[in-house]
C-alpha cells in the first residue's frame, strides 16, 4: 500500500538481497488476481522465508509504502508485511486469519504499490479487524488493530486473496490517462487469464 505520509520510519532504501531489484509487480501480473496459498509449515524458520521478506521490505522501502504482500513480488504465498510511523509496528504477517468488525463504512484514501498514479479517498473499509498469524519463526500472535492500521491490514489481505483496492474504490469514474491506462491493462489481464482457463478445458 502506498504511503499515508512524509514520515516513513526507515532510512535509505537497499537493493533486494534476493533478486537485486526493488521494483513490484504491477496490474498487468496475473498472479496480481490469484489466491495465495499458505506458506508451507517447512518454511517457518528457513532463511528462503527470511531472505523474500528482507527483499519485501527493501520493495516496500524503496517505494514509500506502508504495506506489501508475497504476491507483489512474485510469491503466491499468504504473507503480508506493515510498517507506519505511529500507526503500525514493524509486523510480518504469515498465513493471516482477519476478523472483520463493523461494517466495511468507513472511506479512506488509498493507493497501491502495484497500481501506480492511482489514488482514491473513497475506499469504504471496516473500522477494526483482529488478525491471527504466525511471525517468520512460526510463532503465533493475535492482534486487534483500528483506523489506518486496520485499513493497511484490510488493504495487503486483500492481495491474498487476488483482490485490489481500486475493485471497491466508490470515486466516480474519472477521465484520467492514468486510470485509463491501469483499467486496460486490467482488461488486458482478465482477457488473458480466460484465454488460459479456456485452453485449459479444451
Amino acid at each position: 500500500m502506498g504511503r499515508f505520509d512524509e514520515n516513513f520510519p526507515f532510512g535509505e532504501a537497499r537493493v533486494s538481497i534476493v533478486t537485486g531489484s526493488r521494483t513490484t509487480l504491477q496490474i498487468e501480473e496475473s498472479i496480481l488476481r490469484m489466491v495465495a496459498k499458505p506458506v508451507p509449515e517447512e518454511m517457518f524458520g528457513s532463511e528462503t522465508l527470511h531472505r523474500l521478506v528482507e527483499e519485501m521490505w527493501m520493495c516496500m522501502i524503496d517505494a514509500g509504502g506502508v504495506g506489501i504482500a508475497a504476491p507483489q513480488v512474485g510469491i503466491a504465498w499468504r504473507l503480508f508485511i506493515g510498517a507506519a510511523s505511529n500507526i503500525l509496528p514493524s509486523t510480518v504477517f504469515v498465513n493471516p486469519e482477519v476478523e472483520f468488525h463493523g461494517a466495511a463504512d468507513v472511506l479512506g484514501e488509498e493507493g497501491c504499490l502495484s497500481v501506480p498514479g492511482w489514488r482514491s479517498a473513497k475506499v469504504l473499509r471496516h473500522p477494526k479487524v483482529t488478525v491471527r498469524y504466525r511471525d517468520m519463526d512460526g510463532g503465533a500472535h493475535e492482534e486487534t488493530f483500528e483506523g489506518l492500521a486496520a485499513r493497511v491490514i484490510q488493504h495487503e489481505n486483500d492481495h491474498l486473496n487476488g483482490k485490489l483496492f481500486i475493485d471497491i474504490d466508490a470515486s466516480p469514474d474519472v477521465d484520467d490517462p492514468l486510470r485509463r491506462r491501469a483499467l486496460r491493462a486490467m482488461a488486458e489481464m482478465e482477457a488473458r487469464a480466460k484465454a488460459v482457463a479456456e485452453g485449459e478445458r479444451v
